[in-house]
């Protein structure tokens, strides 16, 4: 067909591409990914109708559904070797029944710019470029790594892209391939490989869309393409990843993308079942509960957020971005007075939090972000959600046991361009520092924690006047393990009970979360009696496996205590700081009462605390 390889020329650097591990880990898998960044392009595609309504659609097919294996043979008849000295299980692939993963979005734009040239639009981008993006402001896919989650799906390590540009009658087809670096018949190939045409061959090749009308028209029905009179873009996937799960899909979907389709913005088809906003409730209480225990209560939030006006927002003085955290000063004194109450009768509270940011070339820019928060009465867990121009990003969530809904939106452009820089790879959280945010913006990192931080601050803010306790505050902060199992088998939540016949202690320290840390207080089994008291404080960010505290866990580039250390101790008093290095305090707590708190860990972390059984403290002669 028309498969080309290139063999990597000696004068040049291998490389390889070693950045699949960004959509497929403990943290998100294959499933999840690929719903992400197919629906993160179509938003960016938006064809800027404000009545358009985008549609993306995932279409499983197989050979009950037409497509047909000697098609599929011959399309792949010079790529399945280097395939296999790739490394991939080729042997594993039945061309007799095919299997594909067809994804095509409508009310798009297509991939605009030169098809047969480098430019900086989106054609080239997307096939041309790798690592590197032009997107900016709302637009949400930023690192240009994102369109690999596409060959790292297919168990051929390839895909095909068929596009049609808005106000044109052109189709155009290509393909690719993204394979380990391999010697193939004693040459080195690098991993990107292209199916299409070339121009330009003898002195600056350049691969072009597929220019034969019946290569094209084959693909369209084969693929059961929907793409002769609709722009936009469809992306085949032959041979789909074994682990994909359409109802996961589906519910992957319901929970990123909620948002837009509430709004209208956004529809999603899995084979034959659509979501819109006319039947995502409906939908997300079959498949997506396990991340909306009480969908009726979000999408009522969400639907009156739609319906809260300007005016009806408080803004708040400029100068809270200097304090990062937003607190009370910031309000005036009837607004305050205003917003707790409405807090308390379970109404929704809305800010618009002006944000100044320094761009290197561009100066100063003034921009915002706005936060909703409302407290129903019959909520059982809370939930904070953040959205840069309709994508959410679930790793920033932080209520865990604040019994509130939470909503920050970032729509304005400038401020979407610092956050855009400041996400990772696969857009599910922001990072305060990274080698963008510092190249593009002087000073980002604060501007991206005052965000991170924005709603989490309003809660507490209103929450002095409704606060209550709650005993398994602290349950998701600080683990408990059983001291009967060790480190490999399950951790519990709770603590284990005591045995019947056995009187347990009283407690004698205290342990609270703070924001970024923790603070010590004395409890009641701290009396004069037994001071002065020595007692030993370990901290570990929580691992995925094995101990946190075993021997080569910890890391200093983590973080370190004591003097020249990143945790700042906030206050330390009745107590004497014995000895502070790495991950490990060693306290002695002198009068009652005391207070130790400290603060400057990562909040995207799970902190992990131990306190081994103190002793009384004897001076040393």
């Amino acid at each position: 067909m028309k498969w080309k390889f290139t063999a990597q020329p000696s004068a040049q650097v291998e490389t390889e591409v070693t950045q699949r591990d960004h959509f497929n880990n403990d943290d998100v898998n294959l499933s999840e990914t690929i719903v992400r960044e197919a629906v993160q392009n179509s938003l960016d595609a938006d064809c800027n109708e404000s009545e358009t309504n985008i549609h993306v659609s995932f279409n499983f097919l197989d050979k009950s559904n037409g497509l047909e294996g000697h098609f599929f043979l011959g399309l792949f008849k010079d790529q399945i070797d280097h395939a296999r000295v790739a490394g991939l299980d080729t042997d594993s692939l039945d061309f007799d029944n095919p299997e594909a993963l067809i994804i095509e979005d409508f009310g798009t734009t297509g991939l605009s710019g030169s098809v047969n040239s480098k430019d900086n639009n989106h054609f080239s981008d997307f096939w041309r470029r790798h690592g590197k993006s032009h997107k900016s402001g709302n637009k949400r896919g930023r690192w240009g790594l994102g369109k690999l989650v596409y060959s790292t799906s297919s168990r051929l390590g390839a895909f095909f892209g068929v596009t049609k540009r808005k106000g044109e009658n052109e189709t155009y087809l290509m393909g690719q391939t993204v394979l380990n670096t391999r010697l193939y018949e004693k040459r080195t190939y690098p991993p990107h490989s292209f199916f299409s045409d070339w121009e330009n061959i003898e002195f600056d090749p350049i691969p072009v869309p597929i220019k034969d009308v019946s290569t094209q028209q084959s693909f369209i029905k084969n693929f059961q393409l929907k793409r002769e009179m609709n722009a936009g873009l469809s992306i085949i996937i032959p041979f789909p990843d074994k682990s994909f799960n359409k109802i996961r899909m589906l519910a992957v979907g319901i929970e990123n993308y909620f948002y837009p389709i509430l709004t209208g913005k956004l529809t999603l088809q899995f084979d034959d079942i659509i979501v819109s906003k006319d039947n995502i409730r409906e939908l997300a209480h079959q498949y997506a509960t396990n991340k909306f225990e009480q969908v009726d209560l979000l999408f009522d939030f969400i639907e009156n957020i739609q319906e809260t006006t300007d005016d009806e927002l408080i803004t708040i003085d400029p100068s809270w971005q200097k304090d990062i955290l937003l607190n009370e000063n910031h309000f005036l004194e009837e607004e305050l007075k205003a917003a707790r109450k409405k807090f308390t009768q379970n109404k929704t509270v809305g800010l618009s939090l002006p944000i100044t940011v320094n761009h290197r070339i561009n100066g100063l820019k003034t921009s915002e972000i706005k936060v909703f928060i409302k407290k129903p009465s019959d909520l059982a867990k809370g939930l904070d959600i953040y959205v840069r121009g309709g994508l959410t990003l679930p790793a920033e969530e932080k209520f865990k046991n604040k019994k509130a809904l939470g909503v920050m939106i970032a729509e304005h452009k400038d401020i979407c361009d610092l956050l855009g820089d400041a996400e990772n790879a696969a857009h599910t959280q922001w990072i305060q520092n990274t080698e963008k945010l510092n190249k593009h913006y002087v000073a980002p990192g604060p501007i991206v924690k005052a965000v991170k931080q924005s709603i989490v601050s309003l809660y507490k803010v209103l929450a002095e006047v409704v606060e209550e306790r709650n005993e398994e505050a602290l349950l998701d902060f600080f683990s408990y393990r059983n001291p009967d199992n060790n480190y490999n088998k399950k951790r519990t939540k709770r603590p284990p009970k005591p045995r019947k016949g056995i009187k347990r202690s009283k407690k004698r320290i205290n342990v609270s979360q703070t924001e970024d840390g923790f603070s010590l207080t004395n409890a009641e089994g701290m009396t004069e009696e037994t001071l002065p008291y020595e007692q030993k404080v370990r901290v570990a960010y929580d691992t995925s496996k094995g101990n946190p505290f075993a021997k080569g866990k910890y890391s200093p580039i983590d973080f370190t205590v004591g003097k020249g250390g990143s945790i700042d101790i906030d206050e330390c008093t009745g107590i004497t700081v014995l000895k502070s290095a790495q991950n490990e305090w060693v306290l002695r707590f002198d009068s009652i009462p005391f207070c130790f708190s400290v603060r400057g860990f990562d909040t995207n972390r799970d902190l992990i605390m131990r306190l081994p059984e103190g002793k009384k403290h004897v001076e040393e002669n």
